[in-house]
């Protein structure tokens, strides 16, 4: 944590210095515009609308097209000041200087600003990445989810091979969840999803724990119980979902919630430790 704290703290150092930076070559850039005469406005306006370009093409991560920009514009004005001197005996200004420093400075500026804002979205796409990895419960209807569903399979199966112990795995899944989601508002089909967690959750045992797989409400259904007692769960919520008022508030009379459900009973000789061949049998059974 320390680590990541030191490498974001580095980026905002990088993204405020090569800002600072920036903006003092503007300002000098513009007094240099401001306070040049007649005869000198003309080039000093080419140079910063030049200038310009430079950072431009340094904010677009174009660094190497930028340096070379910078390079042309300052090799093209000194050869330009170098032929006014030679050729006409005419004396260089001394803000004239300030164009041969400007545009690289200020390419070199916006790239120190730009990497560091690129730094520090590597920096949260990664951190971001991590927490996904490690967050094993469903935002929407705070279950557990796939991933936590995986582990339990493991740890619980070894568990009921050692007591003797039935394991059955149920699946829910919304019948018509297409048609749902472009019927109802983005809030009642995130409803929807809450209360049929909330009914099964109600409806099965406490020793049971139900899992939250995939976005669109699927559920899964851990029980100690053999086929037989899984029927007899899977009855009890079917009929809590049907229920008059079990969607109240949320759908109306001519909207129905009905899901489809299976459930098998793990069997070591069949699927051995490989549970997502165990889960896929299970959503097979939906099928029928």
């Amino acid at each position: 944590m320390n680590l990541m704290i030191n490498k974001n703290s580095f980026g905002y150092l990088l993204q405020d210095v090569g800002l600072i930076i920036l903006l003092f070559c503007l300002f000098a850039g513009a007094m240099t515009v401001s306070y040049s005469d007649k005869t000198m406005m003309f080039e000093a306006v080419i140079m910063l609308i030049g200038t310009f370009f430079v950072i431009l093409f340094s904010g677009f991560k174009l660094f190497s097209l930028s340096l070379v920009l910078a390079g042309i514009e300052v090799t093209v004005y000194t050869a330009y000041r170098l032929y006014l001197f030679l050729s006409y005996d005419t004396e260089i200004p001394f803000y004239s200087y300030v164009w041969i420093l400007v545009p690289p400075i200020c390419a070199a500026a916006m790239y120190m600003f730009v990497s560091g804002t690129h730094r520090l979205e590597l920096e949260n796409d990664i951190l971001r990445r991590q927490v996904d990895e490690l967050v094993v419960v469903n935002p929407l209807t705070k279950l557990y989810n796939l991933r936590s569903l995986y582990n339990d399979l493991n740890v619980l199966a070894a568990y009921a091979e050692r007591n003797h112990m039935s394991l059955s795995l149920m699946i829910i899944v919304l019948k018509y969840e297409a048609e749902l989601k472009s019927i109802l508002s983005r809030q009642n089909y995130e409803h929807v999803i809450q209360r049929l967690a909330e009914l099964v959750v109600d409806t099965v045992r406490v020793e049971d724990k139900t899992y939250s797989i995939d976005q669109k409400g699927s559920l899964a259904v851990l029980l100690t119980c053999d086929k037989e007692g899984s029927e007899i769960a899977m009855r009890r919520i079917r009929s809590r979902i049907s229920s008059q008022d079990a969607f109240s508030g949320i759908t109306d009379a001519s909207i129905k919630i009905e899901v489809k459900m299976a459930s098998l009973e793990y069997n070591k000789e069949i699927y051995e430790n490989n549970m997502i061949l165990f889960k896929q049998r299970v959503e097979n059974e939906l099928q029928y």
